[in-house]
């Protein structure tokens, strides 16, 4: 093919031309429609121009080519992976590899589609090696701070900088590690093992099923000096065994896996698996028990949070259907109505060594009048006799607290006054609480 319209069409595009270089080259592959770089080029326009179908097309017509380059399947698989076809995008990502296993930008977009295909590990390992061979790929960094925010939750910063969450267990451990074999479920940063470690724990072993976190829980531990008295294993505590990465039976577990409505990130299932596999008889349990209480609560800011009604003067009622029965918010100076005393929901026992399902009817007098809007929960935690830590919502502005309180929303506001009972029924499948007002 003569080449000089295609240096042509290449020179308008370098301008931002696109039309003329898009007229320029569907000329020539009229004459040659299996050209590589025509195909190439015109594909890469298409791809910007947002006409995907037309990108992909052209691009694999170039990829097909002996002469294909790693450059033309890095493009093929972004207008795959632009149609959602992360699949095939993968597979032509790992052509350009193939051919130039260093290619900063190909392993930057396999980074990023491994990541929307939920293979957030890999993601992390491909984009931390794009960064390596080309450090100013700005895309990759973005793309891996990105990767990171979905191994790391935002409210784990808030959690570590907790003070009265790390006084209370640092006060437990203090009391009842030294001398003792640890096992932590849940490294996150290290925080915990390194205060039993420093507390004078005979070994510690702490164990985290996210390999990005376990890896640098180790160097935190190992930057403050403990690498040789705490033992991080990258799995999951179901996964572990003595003899498989716990040399013997512990005598104590601390954790705190502990969602804001206590239950959901599986701490049952695992203290039992612990009691059954992993502690000696009649282990030391840090905390010893996890509780869910909570209050019957109202107030306009409440019901705000909650229901939809009249706006600019339409009433949006019915969309009340579509809103969530539980809703996870910080109450803390949030002004609203307190109208009961406080109850409790569940008390989980840590040193017992089953939780069955369990579903039951509690009555709860109101103290005052006013608009039931729902029942805001919270969790405390019984940290071994040694004291309690509670997120019960306050109006304290130094009040700190990483967990979130939890509203169990009622269908409709209702009236109650001093005396009113408000029938409940709390129930958990040991991995969500739930409240239902009877009827």
């Amino acid at each position: 093919m003569n080449q000089a319209p295609l240096l042509q069409a290449f020179e308008h595009y370098k301008l931002g031309r696109f039309e003329p270089a898009a007229e320029l080259l569907q000329a020539c592959l009229e004459s040659s429609p299996y050209d590589g770089p025509a195909n190439h080029l015109l594909g890469v326009i298409y791809y910007r121009q947002g006409r995907l179908a037309g990108a992909r097309d052209h691009l694999a017509r170039a990829c097909a080519t002996s002469g294909a380059t790693p450059e033309m399947y890095n493009n093929y698989g972004a207008a795959l992976k632009g149609l959602d076809d992360l699949r095939g995008a993968i597979a032509a990502y790992r052509c350009a590899l193939a051919l130039d296993p260093d290619y900063p930008d190909a392993l930057s977009n396999l980074g990023v589609a491994y990541l929307a295909q939920g293979e957030t590990e890999r993601a992390i390992q491909t984009l931390r090696r794009a960064i390596a061979l080309k450090p100013e790929l700005t895309e990759a960094q973005l793309n891996l701070r990105n990767a990171y925010r979905d191994v790391v939750p935002p409210w784990h910063f808030a959690m570590v900088n907790d003070r009265p969450r790390n006084a209370a267990y640092r006060n437990a451990i203090a009391r009842i590690v030294p001398g003792k074999r640890v096992l932590e479920i849940g490294t996150g940063a290290g925080l915990l093992a390194m205060l039993a470690a420093r507390a004078g724990a005979a070994s510690v072993t702490t164990c985290e099923a996210n390999a990005v976190i376990a890896e640098r829980a180790r160097d935190i531990i190992a930057c403050n000096g403990l690498a040789d008295r705490v033992t991080v294993v990258s799995k999951h505590s179901t996964g572990l065994a003595v003899g498989h990465g716990l040399d013997e039976r512990a005598e104590v577990l601390i954790t705190e896996t502990f969602s804001s409505d206590l239950l959901s990130e599986g701490i049952l299932p695992a203290v039992e698996h612990a009691h059954r596999e992993l502690l000696v008889p009649g282990a030391a349990m840090i905390p010893r028990y996890a509780v869910a209480r909570g209050y019957l609560a109202g107030g306009p800011e409440i019901e705000t949070m909650l229901f939809a009604g009249r706006s600019e003067c339409f009433d949006l009622s019915a969309f009340n259907d579509f809103a969530p029965p539980v809703f996870a918010a910080t109450l803390n100076n949030v002004p609203h109505h307190i109208l009961s005393n406080d109850f409790e929901l569940f008390s989980f026992d840590l040193r017992s060594h089953m939780f069955a399902m369990e579903s039951r009817t509690i009555a709860v007098p109101a103290i005052k009048s006013g608009i039931a809007a729902a029942v805001v929960q919270w969790i405390r935690l019984d940290l071994a006799g040694t004291g309690q830590y509670e997120n019960r919502p306050t109006p304290d502005p130094g009040a700190e607290t990483h967990w979130t309180q939890i509203l169990y929303r009622f269908p409709q506001p209702f009236a109650v006054s001093a005396g009113t009972i408000v029938n409940l029924v709390v129930g958990h499948d040991r991995r969500q609480l739930s409240v239902v007002r009877c009827a």
